[in-house]
């Protein structure tokens, strides 16, 4: 018999450990990473106990440049959505700061070029709205935004 496939309790141990540590190594396909779905579970319950924040109405002249005939407005009602836990801190701070608050809002929407107002979602204007209220609460307090009305001008 070849020395190399003699039945030999010390390799046949070795042999073992190797499949032992093979298989643990291997994803298997039934198991699941339970903070990935208590967090999944968690958003999902977030969305479904969320409340709508009136977070203003703003009516924005954009700066002017020089040379150009137009300017352009815009014109928003926006609402913020909140879990039901926080909607006592976004009141509060609506009541407390709203000055501080729309002040920063009109810097970032100026700050903003035309074109983005002129995208179907306004995907950079609710993230930037979003922002604007969550730096000022020092956290992710308004999940989405949407408007309840909206209008781009030039004039």
């Amino acid at each position: 018999m070849d020395p190399l496939h003699q039945p030999n309790s010390r390799s046949a141990e070795r042999c073992r450990r190797l499949v032992a540590l093979a298989l643990a190594t291997v994803p298997l396909g039934g198991c699941y990473d339970t903070a990935i779905l208590m967090k999944a579970r968690q958003e999902s319950r977030e969305l479904i106990q969320t409340e709508e924040v009136d977070l203003g109405t703003y009516r924005i002249t954009l700066p002017h440049k020089l040379g150009v005939s137009t300017d352009n407005i815009v014109d928003f009602h926006v609402f913020g959505q909140v879990t039901r836990g926080d909607r006592q801190a976004i009141d509060d701070a609506l009541r407390m700061r709203g000055a501080e608050l729309r002040s920063k809002m009109l810097v970032e929407v100026r700050a903003m070029s035309p074109p983005m107002f002129e995208e179907a979602k306004l995907t950079a204007l609710r993230n930037a709205i979003a922002e604007v209220v969550n730096t000022a609460l020092g956290r992710r307090v308004v999940k989405q935004v949407g408007f309840y009305r909206f209008s781009f001008n030039t004039i």
